[in-house]
């Protein structure tokens, strides 16, 4: 299906160019087809701003990135060892994604570059400034780069908390790809709590960088409780 998905962006591109919203709807058409092959059923909390926006979000799975449908255009800041990967990494780059490589300051300078780009043409950015995924509840550290970025702009940034009811679904340590997927696409459902925060603009970057990850951190833990609790009714 996503192979499907990719051909049709490709097609896209062919005849319309980089249309941002015809390549968006796309992207909602292919997120929905996602959720009912996958049963995955997401409880929203909060809501996403009409304007471009930074979106910070906690990193637990490869399934995050399907998990914030947006009303504007989106794209993404991902590492760039992903941009090779078979059907997903082609998918991402006709998106439009932006590829770092965080060992090069130079690709850092064109990640920054872009990203004032693409908000200021109207783009959406969705970013998980842990770096990597993690299996929490706890949070890592922010990489603060783009806060820094965000607050000399003026760029704003709405926090995202994630947080499934099954905690394995991270994928974490050296856990192959190919058999930790087969597992849990394998579940008859998988349930997600996602929670957007107020967006944060015109402050220091530290500051932004602070707020955001003290609000997302909050509320992850608060998502883990509800679940932890739904799970204790359950046994």
């Amino acid at each position: 299906m996503t192979l499907i998905y990719v051909l049709g962006l490709f097609f896209l591109r062919i005849f319309a160019g980089a249309d941002r919203m015809k390549s968006h709807k796309l992207l909602l058409h292919y997120i929905q087809n996602v959720y009912r092959l996958m049963g995955i059923r997401v409880f929203v909390e909060g809501e996403l701003p009409n304007e471009p926006t930074l979106l910070m979000g906690n990193h637990r799975s490869y399934v995050d990135t399907v998990m914030i449908p947006s009303k504007i255009p989106m794209t993404y800041v991902a590492r760039s060892e992903s941009r090779s990967w078979p059907i997903i990494g082609w998918g991402a780059s006709l998106l439009g994604t932006i590829w770092v490589d965080r060992k090069s300051k130079s690709s850092r300078k064109r990640t920054r570059e872009a990203v004032k780009e693409r908000l200021e043409s109207g783009f959406g950015i969705i970013i998980f400034p842990e770096g990597t995924t993690h299996r929490g509840p706890d949070l890592l550290e922010y990489r603060p780069s783009m806060f820094y970025i965000c607050a000399e702009h003026g760029f704003p940034i709405t926090p995202i908390a994630i947080e499934y009811k099954d905690p394995n679904i991270a994928w974490v340590g050296k856990t192959m790809f190919i058999p930790h997927a087969w597992k849990h696409f394998g579940a008859r459902t998988i349930d997600v709590k996602v929670s957007y925060g107020k967006t944060f603009r015109g402050i220091e970057g530290g500051e932004m960088l602070n707020a955001t990850r003290e609000w997302t951190q909050k509320e992850v833990l608060r998502l883990r409780q509800e679940w932890d609790k739904t799970l204790t009714d359950t046994a």
